[in-house]
């Protein structure tokens, strides 16, 4: 009956995400603009997921909190999105070769799942995890 329809992240700079998502396989799906352009939205579509985007001109900076996973996830509400790879070490490798960070540590999880995490260019964090 439910699936789910979309992740919703807010940016400071709409081109700029555009380009790192697009890094990962994400298409330009859908746009929208106010006319005194206050807020921009774009959608991204990956398979069938789609990421939405809002940027507002004027915006308050993602706390510091935030930033990582073990200042973050005590924080009630919600925490990060994932990509889903078939191989985590040729994630880690394409993370690495296409210079979106300096360094990747892959972890096991609790669920023992391999991942890792980086952030995208407003500092939100994006899971890469191995698919089951």
């Amino acid at each position: 009956m439910f699936n789910v329809n979309h992740v919703s992240i807010s940016v400071t700079d709409l081109e700029k995400s555009i380009e790192f998502y697009k890094k990962f396989g994400f298409e330009d799906f859908k746009s929208w603009k106010a006319e005194d352009e206050s807020i921009k939205i774009n959608m991204l579509k990956l398979k069938g997921t789609v990421l939405e985007m809002f940027c507002y001109k004027e915006f308050a900076e993602l706390p510091e909190t935030a930033k990582d996973t073990s200042t973050d996830l005590p924080i009630i509400g919600t925490k990060h999105f994932a990509l889903g790879v078939e191989n985590i070490e040729k994630a880690k490798e394409f993370v690495l070769s296409n210079h979106i960070c300096n360094e990747v540590n892959i972890k096991v999880g609790r669920l023992g799942k391999p991942y890792f995490f980086i952030n995208d260019p407003n500092g939100i964090l994006v899971e890469i995890i191995e698919n089951d």
